[in-house]
Formats: C-alpha cells, structure tokens, sequence
C-alpha cells in the first residue's frame, strides 16, 4: 500500500522585500547577506494572513480533485493566525472540505515532513482498519508561516534570513503505488537554547510576570552545526530501513535555512550539489513551508521524472529533524 503524491501548490505574498531595501534599515549589503545565506530576496505578507496564503496554496495543490474526497488536513507552522480555531480547521473551512480532519502540528521547520510522518500513519492505520468510515483516502499536508511577524527587524544577524509563503502537498492512498517508501523522525534536547520565540500571552492579575514579546532568536553557528549533521542523520536513517544510500536518491530536497547549510550538507554527504533543489534566492527561509515550496520549484523545474527517489529533510527548533523518502 502507497501514500503517494498527486498535488502540489504554493503561494508567496506581494510584497519582496529585497537585500537593497533591508540595507534602508539595518547596516548589511546585498553582497553580505548573498555572501552568508544564498538570499537575494524574501516575501512579506502585508495584506496576506497565514490563512490566505494556505489556502491559496491548497487551492492549487487541489486543482482537479474532488474536494469531497480529502478525509484530512494537517497544517505544520509556528505563527497561526490563531491559538485557536487551529489553522487546519480555518483551511478546512475556507477551502471548503466538509469531510476533512484538521489538526496543527508545531514541529518547527521540520513541521512539513513531521506532517507526512503522521499523514502517512493514520491513512495505512485506517485503511488496515477496514472500516468504510474510519479509511483516510485523500490528505492534505500543509506548511504555513509568517515569519515576518516575529522576527527582530533591527537584528541584521537573524533579519535577513525570513520570509512568508506556504506550500501544500495532496496526498492519496494508493495500493497500487509506492509513493513515500520511509521517514525517520528525531527530536534532540536544545540544551543550550539555540533556537527559541517566546509567546505573547496577556499577563493575568494574579502575579507580576513580564509578558514582554520576545522575537525569534537563534543562535547562528550552533544551528550550522546542527543542521549540517542532522540532515545527514535523518536521511541515511530513513533510507536504511529500505535498504538504500544516499547514492541511490536522485534528488535531495532540503529545508531553505541558509545556502551555506545546504552546501555543507551536500558535502557531508558526498553528493553532487545539483542534486539538491535550492529554492532560498528568492523566498529565503520560511520555516515548515520550505520544503513543499522547494518540492515545488523541483516538480515545476521539469526535472523530476516519474520513478525518481526523493529525499526531503526538515530540521529546526526543539531541536527536531525529520526525512522522507518518496518515489515520485
């Protein structure tokens, strides 16, 4: 039985902001933020919620499919426009999916594959189930962020590498196909912090407690670090359990943290960096929906062929770092 791809969308704001017009505000240069991340520009949501930019996206991914049939969506971010309703239910909602289960997810960046790991899970545990009313025949997997609302604009070291977007994946359960052949799912203890957004609660009459917003830190060179050996990780773990190597993938589809990241991995792991789809230029890092807008890129680039095996890998705050294996 096979949970396999057959939809694919994404959708960006208006608004690019480029390194020149960043330079209006901070101290920085287009040649050293190209030089450090890869990053020539990056969108920011001044009209869009995180809500319109799903739904837009899953708006694309669902051209041409029956929107009865979704029996589930799941959408991984860390800025919803809401604690509650969740930003699956407002997706359902809006896109108009009346059959659906919808549910958050917070895995950080690694938030899209955490969201195929669970997609993937609970469409081969119903349909083991046999049961006409419990099987999951269609999901939805979607990564939304606006990252622009909690960045510290005045941070020339952490400014420079966020954006806004989403990207969303249909997935369908499909005997007869292989579609996602593994993942391999890891959490790591952030025992020095390196990653961290602090939550902006009212503060209640009850005790003194400082409810000062707090925006999104991360510790540069430790993230390096981390991010280079946990990609690594994710993968070759998810392709032992299919007896495969790293050789064998054709594509290698990682998180858009930063360009250096990505080569450093590349390296690592002995492969070609034109096996790797780098999407960062121009939309920069926008956490959970990396990964499906790079998927995108790749599909739409006409490079990916049926048969082709693909790795995604996620990696972010928590620590966590997630891998997928798909033939496409």
């Amino acid at each position: 039985m096979g949970i396999k791809m057959i939809g694919i969308g994404k959708c960006l704001p208006e608004r690019i902001i480029t390194n020149d017009e960043l330079a209006e505000y901070i101290d920085t240069t287009d040649e050293w933020i190209v030089e450090r991340t890869g990053i020539h520009q990056r969108h920011v949501a001044t009209t869009e919620s995180s809500l319109d930019l799903a739904a837009a996206a899953a708006e694309e991914a669902l051209e041409g499919i029956d929107k009865e049939t979704i029996d589930l969506v799941i959408v991984a971010t860390i800025t919803p426009d809401h604690v509650t309703p969740s930003m699956a239910a407002e997706v359902k909602m809006k896109v108009g999916l009346p059959n659906a289960v919808a549910f958050d997810i917070n895995a950080a960046c690694s938030g899209f594959v955490y969201g195929l790991w669970i997609a993937e899970s609970l469409m081969k545990g119903s349909a083991a189930e046999g049961s006409a009313t419990n099987g999951m025949k269609r999901a939805l997997v979607i990564g939304t962020e606006r990252l622009s609302r909690v960045t510290n604009w005045i941070d020339r070291g952490t400014c420079i590498l966020f954006g806004d977007g989403a990207g969303v994946a249909v997935l369908e359960n499909d005997p007869g196909a292989k579609g996602i052949l593994s993942t391999y799912i890891k959490n790591y203890d952030d025992v020095k912090d390196v990653i961290h957004c602090r939550a902006n609660y009212v503060s209640p009459p009850f005790h003194e407690d400082d409810e000062t917003p707090v925006p999104l830190y991360l510790n540069g060179r430790a993230v390096f670090k981390f991010a280079v050996n946990a990609m690594e990780e994710v993968t070759v773990g998810a392709l032992e359990k299919i007896g495969k190597t790293l050789d064998d993938v054709d594509w290698f589809v990682p998180h858009q943290a930063n360009g250096r990241i990505i080569h450093a991995a590349a390296h690592k792991m002995g492969q070609p960096l034109d096996k790797f789809q780098i999407s960062i230029a121009k939309s920069a890092n926008v956490s959970s929906a990396t990964v499906p807008m790079a998927l995108y890129d790749l599909q739409r680039s006409g490079k990916l062929k049926k048969g082709d095996i693909v790795a995604c890998m996620g990696f972010g705050g928590g620590l966590c770092a997630a891998g997928a294996i798909i033939e496409w």
